[in-house]
């Protein structure tokens, strides 16, 4: 049995580098670091890092392929080195998250005992966003107006809706979607249903995963037993309106791919980012 990490770092080798040491400080026995095409020195201090450590590889990308394909990317080399087994256990984890031994003990235990497992993750410290329900079609087209998302932000509502933790005594619980901020998967699963989907270049990754698992008869879980520490936008340096032109890309593809929406929805889903472009007087990002 392995329990094998695996960081993308873009730009921020720092962070990446102390979350590699802390995997492997919590028992991680291989880490995978892909760089995503970082336009900075990060290749470079990311091997003056970890070149002397036998149990650390690093990949980098000749371009920015995402969340979703640099990952992958990551994925596949270690399919490729170490081969693809039921007893690997896959600790996907973002460089502003720091875990503990006992979040990754418990997370790779409960894989290894529960077959049906998809992703399994730990409460967030401070965040009640750790896992969500599934968005639904009727979610994704209100909450692709910049309008409607305000007015509902105002009274505390939010597109994703997070599962709410009240019974004390439960030590898990089944949900839809895990934050891809930190979570653990068998390999052979991982693999099964194709990896992430790298349709999605940035944001609804982790949704597009359920869907796929799903598929296959899989149950994402949260254990309730610990958590860790997500300090958040370690990654996600863009500009305001980038971000949103990759939130649009990523959820009109689930749209299309995952909730099979029909030919006026998809209208109705672009008319609404070029009127709402119009009255802000930005440029129509554009669409998959």
């Amino acid at each position: 049995m392995l329990k094998i990490g695996l960081i993308l770092n873009y730009r921020n080798y720092q962070q990446t580098i102390l979350c590699c040491h802390n995997l492997i400080e919590a028992g991680v026995d291989l880490v995978t670091i892909v760089d995503n095409d970082s336009p900075n020195d990060s290749v470079h201090q990311l091997h003056v890092a970890f070149d002397r450590y036998k149990q650390v590889s690093i990949f980098s990308t000749k371009a920015n392929l995402g969340y979703a394909g640099g990952n992958n990317v990551g994925l596949r080399a270690i399919e490729r080195k170490i081969g693809l087994a039921d007893d690997h256990i896959l600790i996907i984890v973002n460089p502003d998250s720091l875990l503990k031994s006992e979040n990754i003990e418990q997370v790779t235990n409960f894989c290894l005992s529960h077959e049906d497992a998809g992703t399994v993750t730990v409460l967030q410290k401070g965040n009640q966003k750790t896992a969500w329900h599934n968005i639904t079609k009727k979610r994704a087209l209100l909450y692709n107006s910049r309008i409607f998302s305000k007015i509902v932000r105002y009274f505390g509502k939010e597109e994703a809706v997070p599962y709410q933790i009240n019974h004390e005594d439960a030590k898990k619980i089944k949900v839809d979607v895990n934050s891809g901020a930190f979570f653990a998967i068998r390999q052979t699963v991982f693999s099964k249903v194709g990896y992430f989907d790298s349709a999605t270049f940035l944001y609804y990754e982790e949704q597009a995963l359920t869907f796929k698992l799903q598929a296959q008869g899989y149950q994402n879980y949260l254990l309730l037993t610990s958590s860790y520490v997500h300090q958040g936008q370690g990654s996600t340096q863009l500009a305001s309106r980038k971000v949103l032109g990759y939130y649009q890309q990523s959820r009109r593809y689930l749209l299309i791919q995952y909730l099979h929406a029909g030919k006026f929805a998809l209208r109705f889903y672009d008319w609404t980012i070029k009127f709402e472009d119009v009255l802000s007087g930005d440029r129509f990002f554009g669409k998959n």
